[in-house]
């Protein structure tokens, strides 16, 4: 789909930099990609091949640095390509975004800063009932974003002024979190507005790309923040070692999360709503793994509850299936006492032969020294009758 422009890192291999359109120098990468993103006036693929690129400057709209401007009004899809799957925590190939350590030192630290950003002005709409919506669809695949510590409001990729974003095989991560992760470090305690990724807060029931798959996430205050998201799916995502791996803004309609894991996180998933809204989710097989504690960062605001909350508890419905591994934190149930009960919660750990030891709320099992079915009510089993049951 439309044109293609290569782009060679300055630590590219020979044989790279001679087939790019474009090599960048090591420093103020950023200028060079976003020159050649103005050329993609239809559309296109930006190709980056295998190598290390330097963010720098912040000074576009939103303070960010690789930025999808206006384009004169024209509607696009932009597809943001790195070369080669990046999988690997103690060696370095592929490509790879850094923001490095000079760059954050200079960043104000009450401002909010963005690695991938777009312009947030949309084209006049013709007839009063259609609304148009932003310009720029950005699309990314195969590449790591790095930030050099976690002192700073970074947001790697922040999609809420894209008309749909997919984002696939991509990692947002500081520097240490692999050592920290891999030789079982405390990790520093990450400053609030160091988020990973914010989703496109539109809707996939047109020709649109609008989900995550297979997306990572470590070191940072808040891994994925899903923004009043309408029919988006995430897929094989992983939120690690951060305070919040996962924060839901509930909107219209539905989200759907498949096979994603919450590794190490200081608190469980935030539920939280639009005003005057209310959330619905699925979530199935979940994966939460809290096995020390000395290995969770600290949260600046608090390490008070670790379990799942709402802003507004009752107001999320939906369903909810999820494993747990370790215990740190004291963290035995997903949810915080009173927090999800419309949500039907399903702990797969449990047995279907023996009590659990630690129900969900409205959580059933099949009592054979009674024959009866009994349910938690969040405080007792009770049977079908109410009776409480020891």
């Amino acid at each position: 789909m439309g044109s293609k422009i290569t782009l060679a890192a300055a630590d590219s291999t020979a044989q790279d930099k001679a087939k790019a359109d474009f090599v960048c120098t090591g420093k103020n990468d950023e200028a060079v990609i976003n020159s050649a993103l103005e050329k993609l006036i239809k559309g296109g693929t930006l190709q980056l091949l295998d190598g290390n690129y330097i963010i720098e400057d912040f000074s576009n709209e939103g303070n960010s640095a690789i930025y999808a401007g206006f384009n004169n009004g024209n509607a696009r899809v932009i597809n943001i390509t790195g070369d080669t799957e990046n999988k690997s925590y103690n060696t370095s190939f592929g490509v790879v975004f850094r923001v490095p350590e000079h760059t954050v030192n200079a960043m104000d630290k009450e401002e909010t800063y963005r690695v991938f950003y777009g312009c947030s002005a949309k084209p006049d709409a013709a007839p009063d009932w259609f609304t148009y919506t932003h310009v720029n669809n950005v699309h990314f695949e195969n590449f790591y974003i790095k930030f050099a510590d976690c002192t700073r409001k970074i947001i790697g990729i922040d999609c809420r002024n894209f008309g749909s974003s997919m984002i696939k095989q991509v990692g947002i991560y500081t520097e240490r979190y692999f050592p920290d992760r891999f030789l079982h470090l405390k990790p520093p305690t990450p400053v609030p507005g160091l988020i990973g990724v914010v989703s496109c807060p539109s809707s996939n029931d047109e020709m649109s790309r609008i989900g995550l798959d297979t997306v990572c996430t470590g070191g940072l205050h808040t891994g994925f923040y899903i923004c009043e998201v309408d029919k988006m799916i995430m897929n094989c995502c992983t939120a690690a070692r951060c305070c919040y791996g996962y924060v839901f803004k509930g909107g219209e309609k539905t989200l759907t999360v498949l096979n994603c894991s919450d590794e190490g996180n200081t608190h469980l998933p935030k539920f939280t709503l639009k005003p005057g809204k209310h959330g619905h989710i699925t979530l199935i097989d979940f994966n939460v793994e809290r096995f020390n504690s000395d290995f969770i960062p600290d949260d600046p605001e608090g390490n008070t509850e670790p379990a799942a909350v709402e802003d507004l508890p009752g107001s999320w419905s939906g369903y909810l299936s999820y494993t747990m591994q370790g215990r740190a934190y004291g963290l035995t149930r997903f949810w915080a006492d009173g927090h999800g009960h419309n949500i039907r919660t399903v702990n797969q750990n449990h047995r279907r032969d023996c009590r659990p030891e630690f129900p969900e709320y409205l959580e059933t099992y099949f009592d054979s020294t009674t024959n009866k079915t009994l349910t938690w009510n969040g405080n007792v089993w009770v049977d079908a009758m109410g009776n409480i049951i020891e």
